[in-house]
């Protein structure tokens, strides 16, 4: 009979599918694998050899740093702890500061009229207008100036019109303005704004101009 021989693959298949699982059987029984150290002595499949009381065989090469701790019944080393750094903390929210309020407008110069011979002011919308600025501007100044129509004595308008004056002083100094804040001045019938030969004319000229100087 004559014996069929395998093809030289299949025995080198073979015998290397044996060698694998007799490597896989040996580290089943709790062998310990080289993995490069030269530090015990190591058999042909790369396991640390055993004494017969079944401690590792060191080589000359052998030292505490080169030792592996499962041969020496040391405690395992434990990982590093992963340190995982804290969250950058948020920047700080960027606040704007307010815009600057706009600066009061001085208002426009104010004429009020008055009737013949009489110098009371009444109340004026015009004139709480400069008493809201002068409040708001601490250091601003106005300028108070009286006149009257040509009708009558020269010295007697002259005093008129520095009581027409004075009357808007003081009705802006209810108001919470200082006098040191307010020049009030006469001028008579010097300064006509209008012909004093009309009723028209002379209605313009009996006035009281009021206007912001700082």
């Amino acid at each position: 009979m004559k014996t069929k021989l395998l093809p030289l693959v299949a025995v080198i298949s073979l015998a290397a599918a044996g060698s694998v699982q007799a490597h896989s059987s040996v580290e089943a029984k709790g062998d310990i694998m080289a993995d490069g150290t030269s530090a015990y002595v190591v058999d042909s499949w790369g396991r640390i050899v055993r004494d017969n009381e079944n401690r590792c065989v060191r080589s000359i090469h052998w030292s505490k740093d080169t030792a592996i701790a499962k041969c020496e019944g040391w405690a395992e080393p434990k990982p590093a702890p992963v340190v995982v750094p804290a969250p950058a903390p948020a920047p700080a929210p960027v606040v704007e500061a307010p815009a600057p309020a706009p600066a009061p407008m001085a208002p426009a110069k104010f004429i009020g009229h008055f009737d013949f011979d009489k110098a009371d002011v009444q109340e004026v919308p015009e004139l709480d207008t400069f008493a809201a600025y002068m409040n708001e501007v601490a250091d601003s100044k106005i300028a108070i100036t009286g006149h009257t129509d040509s009708t009558g004595p020269e010295a007697y308008n002259q005093t008129l019109s520095v009581k027409r004056a004075q009357d808007v002083a003081d009705y802006l100094a209810g108001k919470g303005i200082s006098a040191d804040r307010m020049m009030v001045k006469g001028m008579g019938e010097s300064s006509p704004v209008a012909d004093n030969a009309t009723k028209a004319g002379r209605a313009e000229n009996r006035r009281v101009e009021v206007e912001i100087v700082k």
